[in-house]
């Protein structure tokens, strides 16, 4: 069976469209984290995932010249940004909605970059071996049909001492810690923001399957405290209801807030 982009793309394809989001479809980051009781502006919130971008390529050992993929490339901020920063850059966009690739096609290369936009899988990309210096995957990995069959690709395509540079969300269950049951907070963030194939993994187990596909760990951030603030946009009902069924954000919100979830920024070289 064909994967299917998560459904809530619909309206941030919408969003964007109408000029109420920009090209940066994941969640914020704060040097400072403020309280989440406190306002967040659509500028500010845009602002704190321009950074999150930002210090994502800052992982990412990008040199000018190189050939880089990103996959689940969305609507195109990562590109956007590499290509404003670098220069005689190949960069190629990955993504398996095409809709999102039209969006990619508004970006501009500079004057020796060049921009490939391909409808692929994460996990069967159609790419020669050691084709990229580097591979980016920005906050999307959680939606293929397997984390371990993404980094077996990634290892395929990155040439030797090539880099993998990603951010992950790691969720735990909470069991009966949470004010929902386990089996309905499952099918609420699945029927929200799936596909989510393997909802429960932590980073020695992700660690592990990286390693099994001859990556080397070279960067580990946590950034969980950094983007928390990101709920005051996404999810800013903080009042959790264990009698009404809630939806996916206020389940992140909850799990974010009260240490069952883990967003991770990682670096792995190709051995």
């Amino acid at each position: 069976m064909r994967p299917q982009p998560p459904p809530y793309f619909d309206g941030l394809i919408a969003a964007y469209r109408a000029g109420h989001v920009g090209r940066d479809v994941h969640l914020g980051y704060w040097d400072t984290p403020p309280s989440l009781g406190t306002n967040c502006a659509p500028d500010e919130f845009e602002a704190a995932q321009a950074r999150l971008t930002e210090r994502m390529i800052g992982l990412a050992p990008l040199l000018s010249g190189q050939s880089v993929l990103d996959v689940g490339c969305g609507f195109g901020g990562t590109l956007a940004m590499i290509n404003a920063r670098l220069d005689r850059m190949s960069l190629t966009g990955a993504n398996i909605d095409r809709r999102q690739l039209e969006l990619c096609r508004g970006i501009a290369p500079r004057t020796g970059n060049a921009l490939t936009l391909v409808e692929a899988d994460a996990c069967a990309l159609p790419f020669s071996d050691a084709a990229f210096d580097q591979v980016v995957c920005v906050e999307a990995m959680f939606h293929f049909r397997s984390r371990q069959a993404f980094l077996a690709e990634a290892a395929r395509l990155l040439r030797r001492d090539g880099s993998l540079t990603i951010s992950d969300i790691l969720l735990r269950q909470p069991g009966a810690s949470a004010p929902w049951d386990v089996a309905l907070l499952e099918a609420v963030i699945r029927h929200d923001y799936g596909p989510w194939p393997q909802l429960w993994i932590e980073l020695p187990q992700l660690r592990q399957c990286a390693a099994a596909e001859g990556l080397d760990l070279t960067v580990s951030q946590d950034w969980t405290a950094a983007t928390l603030p990101s709920y005051r946009i996404v999810a800013p009902d903080d009042t959790p209801d264990p009698h009404r069924q809630p939806n996916a954000g206020e389940l992140f919100r909850w799990l974010h807030m009260h240490g069952w979830l883990n967003y991770q920024a990682l670096a792995f070289r190709r051995r």
